[in-house]
């Protein structure tokens, strides 16, 4: 039961990490500048655990509803219209991040080759970030239509 809880939380997880990562990277990168210590290391990895916290945030907002929402125009309508406009946000949704799925993969794919500056790691793990939480990003919007159209109808209360 312990490993299913890793599961489900694992998107939490490596971005907290790679938060920390970064954390560490830029305070290490700061103090060395004391001692004028040349860590040319430290600003790319803090850049590239960034990018990655950042995008597995995204995942993480989406997948706990904390994410910025608009609802102005949505309350407007009624109920039943306003269902019809919350499956349609996520269609565009899905079209949007199996969009980014499609050219994030292809860019990783493109940069796998190409070692980074000064970590000398493959560009494409950078972007690799970008197709996987859009991947992620599509399993929840999934749930979502799951949880507000399929279940709501067949148990309307």
């Amino acid at each position: 039961m312990k490993n299913m809880k890793f599961l489900v939380n694992v998107e939490e997880i490596f971005s907290c990490i790679f938060f920390i990562i970064m954390c560490i990277s830029v305070a290490l990168g700061v103090f060395a500048r004391f001692f004028d210590i040349a860590l040319v290391w430290t600003d790319e990895l803090a850049r590239y655990t960034f990018i990655w916290s950042v995008l597995l945030g995204t995942v993480v907002a989406f997948k706990h509803k904390k994410h910025i929402v608009i609802d102005l125009v949505e309350n407007f309508f009624p109920k039943t219209i306003r269902l019809i406009v919350h499956i349609l946000i996520h269609v565009a949704l899905l079209a949007l991040f199996f969009t980014l799925v499609i050219y994030g993969w292809n860019l990783t794919l493109q940069t796998w080759n190409v070692p980074t500056t000064s970590l000398q790691i493959p560009t494409g793990l950078v972007y690799l970030s970008v197709p996987l939480s859009s991947f992620l990003l599509i399993i929840y919007t999934f749930k979502e239509l799951y949880l507000t159209t399929i279940k709501r109808v067949s148990n309307p209360l």
